[in-house]
């Protein structure tokens, strides 16, 4: 071979010899199809339970129901009285935050699943949703800590 030459390599599986799967890549390959096909369905179910959570105060969930209840005392002072609209608002932002960040999960979990079942590395694929769940991990707790002692009363 002279310096310098550029060699073109190509691994073809032969019909005669198919790689093997392990349990694990069969099973969440099965997982991954299955999410790929109720993935609509199980962000309308999780979605509808975390909107209409919030609308039973009673039942209201969350993951930021402590910054939730720092902003309604913020926007509920007497400039937003008879404001349905302002006193709305940070239900609204609670809830739509849920709701993206369960939408977020749930489509990196099938990625990384079919990833998985696919066979491929998934050191890649699996880094930006452990970022982005540390991220709200750190953010949880922070707003836990910072609005610890405000109540529905504002006190």
């Amino acid at each position: 071979m002279k310096r310098g030459a550029i060699v073109l390599a190509y691994n073809q599986v032969s019909d005669n010899h198919p790689v093997q799967k392990s349990p694990v890549q069969i099973f969440t390959k099965i997982l991954g199809k299955w999410g790929r096909k109720y993935q609509h369905h199980i962000y309308a179910i999780g979605t509808t339970m975390i909107v209409s959570g919030q609308a039973m105060p009673a039942h209201a969930f969350g993951l930021f129901d402590p910054t939730q209840i720092a902003l309604t005392c913020m926007f509920g002072g007497a400039a937003a009285q008879g404001n349905a609209l302002m006193n709305a608002l940070p239900a609204v932002i609670n809830a739509a935050i849920t709701v993206m960040l369960f939408v977020y999960f749930v489509a990196s979990g099938v990625k990384v699943a079919n990833a998985i079942g696919d066979g491929q590395e998934i050191t890649q694929v699996i880094q930006q949703p452990v970022g982005v769940f540390f991220v709200t991990l750190v953010l949880f707790i922070a707003q836990q800590i910072l609005f610890a002692d405000i109540t529905a009363a504002c006190t």
